[in-house]
């Protein structure tokens, strides 16, 4: 509870920061461009202009001397409610990935090891070793466990 009330201060520093009208009019704006996007086909979600959307709302606060990290969690929150007001829903983090998209009966042909990008050994469908495996489903889990936060710290480590 103590950690949700400092949370919520550090979301009302922020939004005051950047005026609280300034940020109802972006959010009205980004869920008008979103709707629109998405209207128009220009995207097949309404989530689709997320990244480029939050880069240059970032990028525009980061040139009126506002911190990356501070900049991006404005964004960040920015886009979540834009996204909340035009309903968008996120898929699950395994209906993001590409083998939970794939047709039940249709095999993809893999050629090299989904950890090391090495060459396959006969008989070996995924990975090329067990020790790959092991440390690819590892990653992974520790991907599901982690909050934005930490999903944005080990990408930006793996760089």
């Amino acid at each position: 509870m103590v950690a949700n009330k400092q949370d919520r201060r550090e979301r009302d520093t922020r939004r005051g920061r950047l005026g609280l009208g300034r940020y109802q009019t972006l959010v009205k704006s980004l869920v008008g461009v979103t709707r629109l996007a998405f209207e128009a086909r220009a995207t097949a979600t309404l989530l689709g202009l997320e990244g480029p959307l939050r880069h240059a709302i970032r990028s525009d606060l980061c040139l009126q001397s506002w911190g990356w990290a501070e900049a991006d969690a404005m964004a960040r929150e920015v886009l979540g409610d834009a996204f909340r007001k035009v309903g968008a829903t996120r898929p699950t983090w395994n209906e993001g990935q590409r083998d939970w998209t794939v047709e039940a009966g249709t095999l993809i042909e893999r050629t090299c090891c989904v950890r090391c990008h090495g060459p396959l050994p006969d008989g070996r469908p995924k990975f090329c070793s067990d020790l790959c495996k092991r440390s690819h489903y590892n990653h992974l889990g520790s991907l599901r466990a982690a909050t934005e936060d930490q999903v944005l710290q080990m990408a930006v480590r793996s760089t």
